[in-house]
């Protein structure tokens, strides 16, 4: 009975070990034929992508023709808006803007910009499959009387699977709005040519871009911001080459985070940063208004009068505008402006406030402790990491991780939102603000 009992139990476990592998064999099976599915996925979309089939197709809308001085309303979607994500902003506009000196500081233009800028980010909703949102950047330059609007980078970089597809490429791509209009001076009546591009903000698989520093300290400028910059000149020379020789060029460059580093790379490319960057350095004005742009470079110059056309606009208790620190040698190209902090001006805070939940339907969730709890959050970071190649070795991950854990990373960032800028500007002056 003893041996029958042995061997009965040495059975039970022969079967149980062939079970085991059996559903070994399976799940690998599954895992197998799950990722030979998702590479075909993939595959397929990158021949869409490729044919330039099976994408949202850019809509087509009749500008208003509108010269000169006025003022326009634009609709853009928000997050962490009421139910409906939709709110809007009374902007100006001013043709002769682009006939004084770029040099000087522009607070409605900065307004308008800030406000743009939301657009961009809005834009990608329209590009989604399915999706009932508007083409808010078409719509918004209509609104101002642009001629033509481009939205063509938004195609097959808004939707998951392209998302999905960058992560797996690991591409430093960007999306943006082009738009142009015959400017005139209400002086002199000389026309110029206006070209605005306005950069979208962080999106998608695009945070890998702004994680691609560069290799090493001595990289001069962030290289996933630079590889974006450098995907908006080719189309700007391209552009260039059909536009009349005999009119005079003006560019615009805006954007909101990621899209304000990239725009001021672009704007220090005119200033002659980088040598010949084609049309952009070639055209008689430039102007550059940024929000919420973190540090990009690491050029001793770029706080020299060559980028006095550049301007910077950033929230004090934003930590995404302390990043990369300054410890580790990065700035930003041209003038910093800066907006109040909350705890300067009592009253200016409550307008801000009260313009911030008339336009988003919700109270404004920054609080008035903001600009220590940012500090922190990046003084815990620098304290643990000296500098870029510290910051991908296993240490400066493990910083990373523990400020987030430590921090309430989600109230950091309410300083970041493109409505909290807009809101200080709509309530500030120029001489609220302090220029550096």
């Amino acid at each position: 009975m003893l041996k029958r009992g042995i061997k009965r139990t040495k059975t039970e476990r022969r079967r149980r070990r062939r079970g085991a592998l059996l559903v070994a064999l399976v799940l690998i099976a599954v895992a197998d034929s799950a990722t030979l599915a998702g590479a075909a996925v993939l595959h397929a979309r990158r021949l869409e992508r490729a044919t330039g089939t099976n994408a949202v197709i850019a809509p087509n809308i009749e500008a208003e023709h509108r010269h000169g001085a006025f003022s326009a309303t634009i609709e853009y979607g928000a997050l962490y808006s009421a139910a409906d994500y939709q709110v809007s902003s009374e902007v100006a506009w001013d043709d002769d803007w682009f006939f004084q000196d770029p040099t000087a500081y522009n607070q409605e233009l900065a307004h308008t910009c800030a406000v743009l800028s939301a657009v961009a980010n809005a834009e990608s909703g329209y590009y989604q499959q399915g999706s009932t949102a508007p083409a808010y950047a078409e719509n918004a330059f209509a609104k101002l009387g642009f001629e033509e609007v481009s939205t063509a980078s938004y195609r097959y970089r808004s939707e998951v699977m392209d998302e999905i597809i960058g992560l797996v490429d690991g591409t430093d791509v960007v999306a943006y709005a082009l738009a142009t209009k015959h400017v005139r001076s209400s002086q002199t009546g000389e026309e110029k040519l206006l070209t605005v591009v306005v950069v979208r903000g962080s999106y998608g698989s695009e945070w890998l871009s702004n994680a691609n520093i560069g290799e090493s300290d001595s990289v001069e400028d962030h290289l996933g911001f630079t590889l974006a910059a450098e995907e908006i000149v080719a189309d700007l020379n391209a552009r260039a080459e059909q536009v009349d020789p005999g009119i005079e060029r003006t560019y615009l460059f805006c954007g909101h985070s990621r899209g304000g580093a990239v725009s001021n790379l672009l704007a220090s490319y005119a200033d002659g940063a980088s040598g010949d960057m084609g049309a952009i350095s070639s055209a008689e004005s430039v102007r550059a208004y940024t929000f919420a742009a973190p540090n990009c470079t690491t050029d001793p110059a770029a706080r020299s009068e060559r980028y006095d056309n550049i301007f910077n606009v950033l929230n004090p208790s934003d930590a995404v505008t302390m990043l990369l620190p300054e410890e580790w040698g990065y700035a930003r190209h041209g003038r910093d402006v800066w907006l109040p902090a909350m705890t300067e001006n009592a009253e200016l805070t409550q307008a801000m406030d009260t313009s911030y939940e008339a336009s988003m339907g919700v109270e404004c969730p920054v609080r008035n402790d903001a600009l220590t709890l940012s500090e922190e959050f990046v003084g815990f970071l620098t304290d643990r990491v000296g500098g870029v190649s510290d910051l991908f070795s296993v240490g400066g991950a493990l910083a990373v991780t523990q400020a987030c854990f430590s921090y309430d990373v989600a109230q950091v960032l309410t300083s970041h939102y493109p409505n909290t800028y807009i809101a200080w500007l709509d309530v500030t002056t120029a001489k609220d603000l302090r220029i550096e």
